[in-house]
């Protein structure tokens, strides 16, 4: 059972102190409700797809079928934020790919906790809030302005607020479902816009696309590693079919 005026949560863990843990933290959030926890993935088919479920904390390793391949094939429009608790690291780079909005290691602290509870809720609370206002997303794309002959800033609605953002205080931006997060070195603003759409009218001599989840500034890149870019104080993940293209501009070979 759901309730309203909650984020309803599930979370799936073959280890029962693991799902122990989660319930125990879940409960401590006034804004979270454990609807149910599940030891496999299958188990929890019904209540996802016949519940208004919110956020779904799930292991990875799993007998049976793994978090990461139960995610992927879970058809669910408009479907729960996924926070991927696992004690494997190495499944990091796949986890943002399939959009989870986070990925714990075990064991998970409880201020590590809370601060994935902070990114959570914003993007929560963006989605209620504009979720009547999802057949208008596309006139509230933002607006690319001209300056003289060439773009060099955007217009950002972010929190009733009209955000004027010069292209080169952009770090990056990271995508999650229909919202954007912009990062610049002082501040973030989060709005209701499309990556991809970004992608097409953001200058690409300036900006470039490196994972299903983040655009760039590519001069502010001072590092890749692996599939790891640093940018600023902060590190990305480059999806792989996206890094030779990166690669390329790095070196300025384009």
């Amino acid at each position: 059972m759901t309730v309203p005026g909650k984020y309803n949560c599930i979370v799936i863990d073959d280890e029962f102190l693991a799902r122990k843990l989660m319930a125990d933290y879940i409960s401590k959030i006034p804004q979270f409700y454990l609807v149910d926890s599940f030891d496999t993935p299958m188990a929890a088919i019904n209540t996802i797809t016949n519940g208004d479920i919110d956020v779904i904390f799930t292991d990875i390793e799993m007998p049976d079928m793994s978090g990461m391949d139960f995610i992927k094939n879970l058809m669910v429009p408009h479907g729960p934020l996924i926070v991927f608790v696992t004690a494997y690291p190495q499944y990091a780079v796949q986890g943002f790919e399939v959009n989870a909005v986070e990925y714990l290691l075990k064991p998970v602290s409880f201020p590590r906790f809370v601060k994935a509870v902070n990114k959570i809720t914003t993007i929560l609370n963006y989605k209620q809030k504009y979720k009547a206002l999802e057949p208008l997303a596309e006139k509230r794309e933002p607006k690319i302005q001209n300056s003289g002959d060439e773009n060099n800033f955007i217009i950002v609605k972010s929190d009733r607020r009209m955000v004027k953002l010069l292209y080169d205080d952009i770090l990056y931006i990271e995508g999650a479902l229909e919202y954007v997060t912009f990062h610049t070195h002082t501040a973030k603003y989060m709005g209701l816009f499309s990556l991809r759409k970004l992608e097409q009218e953001l200058p690409a001599t300036r900006f470039i696309r490196i994972h299903k989840s983040y655009i760039v500034a590519l001069d502010k890149i001072t590092e890749i590693n692996g599939n790891l870019v640093k940018v600023g104080e902060h590190t990305i993940s480059v999806s792989k079919s996206m890094k030779p293209r990166l690669l390329s501009h790095f070196s300025g070979k384009k």
